[in-house]
């Protein structure tokens, strides 16, 4: 899975001082009517269960200069929970989960439906608020490394 290219994300749920946020590869847009994404989250993740317990979170997609706090988001420094949202520029739309100013785009979600898959639970977000920043160049995954596609 490591071969396959992905953009970078950052899925965010919760309020001071309980905010969590993980770093992932595993979403995509769902539908358009309603507006909805899914992601994949990792059970073990610290966001895990406040997702399942806030029913929000916020799909952030991440550019170019975001490689650093995608790193941490993973958990590559050793930070947890609110600790990890020091860096980068944050606010709350409508759900409460933090949103990164810089993103992208950010897709602020409400749970409509969640599904069990091994190691991982799918969450559905219905989009409630959205933001966008246009001519951004993504950051992508692929082979172990994150990196920017090459035009």
């Amino acid at each position: 899975m490591r071969n396959v290219p992905g953009a970078v994300s950052i899925v965010t749920t919760g309020v001071r001082p309980g905010r969590h946020g993980l770093t992932l590869t595993a979403g995509c847009s769902l539908s358009t009517d309603p507006s909805s994404v899914l992601v994949c989250v990792n059970k073990s993740a610290g966001g895990h269960d406040t997702i399942k317990q806030s029913g929000s979170f916020c799909w952030n997609i991440l550019t170019a200069d975001h490689a650093e706090l995608a790193k941490k988001f993973a958990g590559q420094d050793g930070s947890k929970g609110d600790i990890r949202f020091a860096d980068g520029l944050w606010r709350q739309l409508t759900t409460g989960a933090p949103s990164l100013i810089e993103a992208i785009c950010s897709f602020d979600c409400r749970v409509s439906g969640s599904y069990d898959a091994g190691s991982h639970t799918i969450f559905v977000g219905e989009v409630v608020a959205q933001t966008t920043n246009l001519d951004r160049e993504p950051l992508v995954y692929v082979n172990g490394e994150f990196t920017v596609p090459k035009r």
